[in-house]
């Protein structure tokens, strides 16, 4: 219950009684309780994401971070907020570059950009990003999930060296196949 009271005043300025207003807000309690355990449940998806995720306002700044970003940059959500997007990369002109394109065709995936941590720390990180809108369908900015990829990045680069080996092996055992013919083929 919410209560009010306003003085009841004579002509000559006297106070001649009060009035009291009683409002019921149990249901406005719930409804603020109702929003607030939506909110939290909301943050908490963000969160508990394995992708470091950020909004960017259509020039680029950024909005919202999650503790990924905050990771992967070292720096904290507050100094993420207001900063633009593409200090956090090695190329920054291709990071902005990146967030104009999602402007320009509303979705880009397997966007890939080294990002640079306040301590130097590179890693490799493949963006999948789309705009956003309020409910008005007024564009808002950009979300972006940016994925660590630099172990991927690390097993194909392994694989493409192991596979160099096999082709070289298997140049020298044709080579030695076609001498072991040829050898043959002069003997008889």
């Amino acid at each position: 219950v919410a209560a009010g009271c306003a003085p009841i005043r004579e002509r000559d300025g006297s106070i001649a009684g009060a009035v009291l207003v009683f409002r019921d807000v149990t249901n406005e309690d719930a409804a603020r309780q109702a929003l607030r355990d939506q909110q939290f449940y909301t943050r908490s998806l963000i969160e508990s994401n394995i992708d470091a995720l950020v909004t960017t306002n259509p020039s680029g700044i950024i909005t919202d971070a999650n503790r990924q970003m905050e990771t992967l940059t070292g720096c904290t959500r507050d100094e993420l907020i207001g900063a633009p997007f593409k200090n956090y990369f090695t190329d920054r002109e291709r990071a902005g570059a990146g967030i104009d394109q999602v402007l320009h065709v509303k979705k880009v995936s397997n966007y890939e950009l080294v990002a640079r941590a306040r301590s130097g720390k590179e890693t490799a990180v493949s963006l999948n990003a789309t705009t956003i809108y309020n409910r008005y369908r007024v564009l808002q900015g950009v979300f972006v999930a940016a994925r660590d990829v630099t172990e991927s990045r690390r097993l194909d680069r392994a694989l493409q060296e192991k596979n160099v080996e096999l082709e070289s092996a298997r140049s020298v055992a044709d080579k030695a196949n076609l001498a072991k013919s040829n050898f043959l083929s002069s003997m008889s």
